[in-house]
C-alpha cells in the first residue's frame, strides 16, 4: 500500500468536495389553518432558521437466543419509529413591530393547545411538512430530509430578560414527526 500522500488519496486527487454543516435550507410549511395568517412566512422562516438536525437513526436493540453454552444475537425491533427535534431561529420584528417567527410558532402551538381560551384541534388541522435540503457550494441536493405529519411540540428562548445581557434572542421549537423520508443522492 503507498503512503498516504495526497497523491494517492483519490478524495484529493480528484479534487471532491467536502461536506460543510452550514449549506442548507429549510422549508416549513405551516397548517392550512394558519397560513394565510401570515403573508410570505416560507422564505421568512427559512432566512432566519439557524440549527436544525438530522435525524438519528435508533440503535436497535439485541436479544439473545442460547441453547447449551452457545448463544445467537438477533437485532429486535426499533421502539418507535417517530421522531423528535427541534429548529433554531433568530428573532427579529418587522416594521409592524411583529416578532413575526414567534407569532407564527405560537399560532401553530395554539392549535394545538391554546393557552388564552383552552381550545384545541385534531390532529389533521394541526400536522405540516418540514424539509430539510442539505446542499453543496453550487446548490446541488445532496441530501433531502422530509418529516412528515409534523406537529409543533413546544417552544422556548424568549422568556428570561436581563439587564446585563448583551445577547440577541433566538427562538428554539420542538417539533415531533410520525415519520420522515431521507433521499441521499
Amino acid at each position: 500500500m503507498p503512503l498516504p500522500h495526497f497523491t494517492n488519496i483519490a478524495s484529493h486527487n480528484k479534487v471532491w468536495e467536502p461536506v460543510y454543516k452550514n449549506l442548507y435550507e429549510v422549508v416549513i410549511i405551516l397548517p392550512e389553518a394558519i397560513r394565510d395568517l401570515h403573508e410570505n412566512y416560507q422564505t421568512l422562516l427559512l432566512e432566519n432558521t439557524t440549527q436544525i438536525a438530522f435525524p438519528t437513526y435508533p440503535e436497535i436493540a439485541t436479544t439473545e437466543q442460547r441453547f447449551k453454552y452457545s448463544t445467537r444475537k438477533f437485532l429486535l425491533f426499533p421502539e418507535s419509529t417517530s421522531t423528535e427535534f427541534s429548529i433554531v431561529f433568530n428573532m427579529n420584528q418587522n416594521d409592524a413591530y411583529q416578532v413575526f417567527q414567534f407569532r407564527m410558532m405560537k399560532d401553530w402551538y395554539d392549535l394545538v393547545w391554546n393557552n388564552e381560551d383552552g381550545s384545541v384541534h385534531y390532529k389533521k388541522n394541526i400536522i405540516s411538512d418540514i424539509v430539510d435540503h442539505a446542499h453543496d457550494k453550487e446548490g446541488h441536493v445532496i441530501r433531502r430530509v422530509t418529516y412528515h405529519n409534523v406537529q409543533i411540540q413546544g417552544f422556548d428562548g424568549w422568556k428570561e430578560l436581563d439587564w446585563s445581557s448583551t445577547e440577541i434572542a433566538s427562538l428554539t421549537c420542538k417539533f415531533v414527526a410520525d415519520y420522515w423520508e431521507d433521499m441521499y443522492y
